[in-house]
């Protein structure tokens, strides 16, 4: 897929959202789910097992997100924005979890039932720039993230300032 068609598809995604205020993932997850007819549970978990931070599990009845609990509130919402963005975009597995790595993670989900196991470790590939792409929309939009990078100054009071004012106008952008 063309790179500027995929920035505009997932663009107009994130603004077609109807995102909670405040926001609150768990809020998300459950219009989400509601839009759906699929709900979307949130697990936070002990991520080391291969290196993933994050891992979508879809059974016949729900998408499960799995995310890192030992790390910020910040790059846990990440985390989940990630997941929920392969999960908006359709996107089919790419690197396909064992079952029994799929039991370790969710040893309550009935092996059955385990549709599909999206975990990642690297972000090299076109749907792993669209997840993250979504990501970042998403908590920008939220106000998580500045719009983009601010200036920096030598004076470091001058920095505090400008730090300040992106700050309160990143806020604003909802």
């Amino acid at each position: 897929m063309n790179g500027d068609r995929s920035r505009r598809e997932c663009e107009a995604l994130v603004a077609g959202l109807d995102l909670p205020e405040p926001f609150d993932l768990a809020e998300l997850c459950r219009r989400l789910g509601e839009q759906r007819g699929r709900s979307i549970v949130l697990m936070s978990h002990d991520m080391v097992i291969g290196g993933l931070c994050g891992t979508w599990m879809g059974t016949a009845t729900a998408d499960y997100v799995f995310y890192e609990q030992d790390t910020s509130r910040l790059h846990q919402q990440h985390i989940v924005c990630h997941e929920i963005g392969h999960i908006l975009r359709r996107h089919e597995p790419g690197k396909v979890l064992s079952s029994d790595l799929a039991r370790l993670i969710a040893p309550t989900v009935e092996r059955s039932d385990v549709r599909r196991v999206l975990g990642r470790d690297c972000y090299d590939d076109h749907e792993e720039f669209e997840a993250e792409f979504i990501a970042t929309l998403i908590l920008r939009r939220v106000g998580r993230l500045p719009l983009r990078e601010s200036p920096t100054a030598t004076d470091p009071a001058a920095s505090d300032v400008i730090a300040r004012i992106s700050q309160s106008l990143s806020r604003g952008q909802r």
